[in-house]
Formats: C-alpha cells, structure tokens, sequence
C-alpha cells in the first residue's frame, strides 16, 4: 500500500489504516480463539474464508480503484465487497432462521459433502443426483470445495456471495466500457448497493454464479461492441458459466448480442475487409446460439422450439410456481401477447407492490421496487436519452433486447418470492437506463432525439474515460 493508492482511495493516513488493521487482526484473532473451543468447525471455517476473502478483496480493490479518476467510485469499490460479504450474513441468517433452512442451499450442502468423499478418493464422475446441466452444476462446485475446505456451509455462502461481487463490478466495468458518456458513479450506486443485487446472489446457489456469468457475459459483449481484441473468448467465457446453470438465460443474452452487433459500427480507418470480420463474428454468436439453444431444450424436456412448446413449458412455470408455498399471485399470462407487454413488465421489474406484502420479506421487496419504479419515473428523460443512444451505443441496445426477452420468459411466474430471486438476473441491465445522459432537448422532436444536435445536450459525462480491465 503506497501514499498515492491512500490518496486515490480517500484514506489519506497511512498510520490510522494501520492502527486500524492492527486492531482488526487482533479482535479477529481473539474470536478465533474463542471459537476454537465454542464453535462448530463449520462456522470456525465459514468465518475464517469470509475474513479472507474480504481482505483479499480490499488488496484487489485498491489496486482496481487506482483506474478511477472519480474518488468517490474509488470510496465505493472499497466499501462495496465488504457490503457484499456482509450481506451474507444476512442471507444465511433468514435462510436457517426465518425459513428454518429450507432452501435449496440445504440441498446443495447435503449433496457437496457426499460428492466430496468421493472426490476425496480420487473419483470425480459419481452421480450428481441431478443433470449437470443445472443443479448437477451446483452440486458439482460444491463439493469440490467442500473437498479443499472441508464441509463449510457458511463459507460456501462466503466463497459464491464473493463471486456474485465480481459479477456485479464486470457489469460496472462493461458500462464503463461500452457506454462512455453514461454517469458511471450513478451505474456503480445502483448495481453495487441495490439491496436485491446485494442479498439474493449471496448465497450457495445459482443466483450467484448467474451473476458471475452474466457479468462476464456482459463485459465480452461491451468489448466485442467496441473493437476490443480477444472480446469473444470473454463472452464465450461468459456463456458457459451462465449457460451451465440457465441456459435459457444464456440463451437470452446471445440473442440480445446478436441484435446489438448488427447495430455496430465499424470503427473509423477500417480496412475494406470489416465487414467480413462482422459476418464471422455473427457466425460465430449463431454457433453459440445454437449450441445453447440444444441444452435449453433438454433442461426444458422439449424436443423443438416453436410457439407450442414455448407457451406449454410457460403453462408449466404457471402451475408450478403457483404451487410453491408463499407470495403467490393470480397470473393468465402464459401467451406471448405483446398487447400485454406493459403489464408483463411491471410485474417482472417492480411487483410486488405495497400493498401486495404478505410478510416482511415481501415488505421489503415491495418498498425496492417502488423506490426503483420513482427512479424511472423521476429520471424518465435518462429513459427517453436511451433512444438517442441506440443508434450510437449498441450495448444500449442489448440492455433492451435482453430485457424484453427476459420479461417474456419470467412474466409467467406467479411467487413473489421466486420472481423476485429471479430478476436479479435483468437488473444490472435495465438500470443501464438510469445511468444515461438525459435528454434536454424537446420530446416532439423525434429527429434531434434520434439523431442529436446541441439543442438535445445531455448532462455532463463522466469525468473518467473508459479503460479496459
């Protein structure tokens, strides 16, 4: 750590930091001790990663907010992990109080530490119980941890909390990225501290490892949309963390690519031969495409995708998310009607509403999406600046094609509970939209808001340029 880290961070005295760390160590050190002879090794190992890995965090933060010309997104990212990790904590506890351990977390315990006898012997093909493709995944990491750790229930919460974080700063450096004249301290706020994004991918589960793939998935489009090199060996990346677990999801983000790229410009001085080079590289997203479409049809139980099929598994999610105790809600919006869009979107981003709580859980949903529905309504000049930005910036566009699709695919669940678990998937893209430039200009005038003029100025950029990580 060297003065001008401290100063780019806003810690200015070195010796306070110090004395701080000293302190730190010395409590951490202590309670280990008294745990050694009251704790369980579970939670003596759970807590012992989760001391790690925030270190191992503020190490990596300071060295990534040294990029940040900004230094109150150098503040954030500091703060941000251990808000993260702390959030953990929360997560568990509602899990194995509240719910009294009925969570899909219990099973993926239960299954790591069997998988991780037989790992620990050698044996790395035993039967996952279920497909790999999907929970099988799940189980799969969790017990090969479980095999380096020993069984840590709480320290799985630590290890995929942790890279549910990283997920969350590559969407904040995809933006930085791909979206230059956006407010980038703004973008940070929002997907680094949005209690959803900071509670569901904290848990051993899949939420978590969407994050993560996403995230990259997200990153390797940006660079791919500005002309970065090994771009698509990222959103490969991306697509087979996501598309291991979600496929469907993974699927979702290819398509949402696919009509970003065709917005691409080719960059100024190209050779005669881009556009050869965009034909490849759409060849080479409907490869991918193709490729995850297979696995989502055999996750799904469908032999083709065609509206049929598509509206029978939509049935399916009706019937069955209905059953599922708590929060449920009356839903017949298992067709695509595109009349209906509307109503499918508020639901997906921003129910349950107030009045629509059954416990406090749900309060607290509910009271996040109306504050997140004020922010669009408030801010709804950022919303309408996306257009403008569409035909400049086709990541804007991919925030879009992704969140339609998403709320198709979602719109059909009927559990609060379930639904707002799942949308932490679409948010890091839709808020996007909050983070724009807002449109000055007239709203009649749809040829400067497509187009631009000095009349339609936007709100000041960031300060910052963009850098690839």
């Amino acid at each position: 750590m060297n003065a001008i880290a401290l100063r780019r961070t806003g810690l200015r005295s070195p010796a306070i930091v110090s004395i701080a760390i000293v302190g730190v160590v010395g409590l951490v050190s202590a309670g280990v001790a008294w745990a050694m002879e009251h704790a369980t090794y579970d939670t003596v190992a759970g807590v012992l990663m989760g001391i790690g890995l925030a270190l191992i965090s503020v190490v990596v933060m300071m060295n990534l907010s040294r990029r940040e010309d900004d230094r109150r997104i150098a503040r954030l990212l500091m703060v941000a992990p251990l808000l993260k990790l702390s959030a953990t904590v929360v997560r568990f506890g509602v899990a194995f109080v509240v719910y009294d351990g009925s969570a899909d977390s219990a099973i993926y315990h239960s299954e790591g530490i069997r998988l991780s006898e037989w790992y620990s012997q050698g044996i790395f093909n035993p039967d996952l119980g279920k497909p790999l493709v999907g929970a099988g995944l799940i189980r799969a990491a969790t017990g090969l941890l479980y095999t380096v750790t020993g069984p840590t229930q709480l320290g799985a919460y630590f290890l995929f909390s942790w890279i549910g974080f990283w997920g969350l700063y590559l969407f904040y450096r995809a933006f930085c990225l791909a979206v230059p004249e956006g407010d980038r301290y703004r973008y940070a706020l929002l997907v680094l501290l949005l209690p959803s994004l900071l509670f569901w991918p904290s848990s051993l589960g899949k939420e978590a490892w969407m994050t993560l793939g996403l995230g990259l998935t997200a990153l390797g489009a940006a660079r791919v949309l500005a002309h970065a090199r090994h771009s698509f060996i990222t959103i490969a990346s991306g697509v087979v963390v996501a598309g291991f677990v979600r496929p469907h999801v993974a699927a979702m983000a290819v398509v949402a690519l696919v009509v970003a790229y065709l917005f691409r410009r080719s960059p100024k001085g190209a050779s005669i031969t881009a556009p050869v080079g965009k034909v490849f590289g759409l060849l080479a997203l409907g490869l991918a495409l193709v490729l995850i479409v297979g696995q989502t049809k055999s996750l799904l139980g469908i032999d083709d995708f065609n509206a049929d099929a598509v509206q029978n598994a939509r049935q399916e999610v009706v019937q069955r998310t209905a059953g599922e105790a708590g929060s449920t809600f009356t839903t017949d919006d298992a067709d695509l009607d595109a009349s209906a869009f509307h109503i499918a979107l508020m639901s997906v981003i921003f129910r349950p509403f107030p009045w629509e709580a059954s416990n406090f859980q749900s309060a607290i949903a509910a009271l996040e999406g109306l504050v997140l529905l004020g922010l669009f309504v408030t801010g709804w000049r950022r919303v309408l600046g996306a257009l403008r930005s569409v035909v400049r910036t086709p990541y804007i566009v991919m925030c879009i094609t992704y969140t339609v699709l998403f709320t198709y695919g979602f719109s059909s669940f009927s559990n609060f509970g379930i639904l707002t678990r799942q949308r932490v998937q679409v948010l890091p893209f839709i808020l996007v939209l909050l983070a724009l430039p807002p449109y000055r200009g007239r709203v009649r005038d749809v040829h400067a808001l497509l187009l631009g003029d000095t009349d339609a100025a936007t709100a000041t950029p960031a300060t910052a340029t963009a850098t690839e990580p």
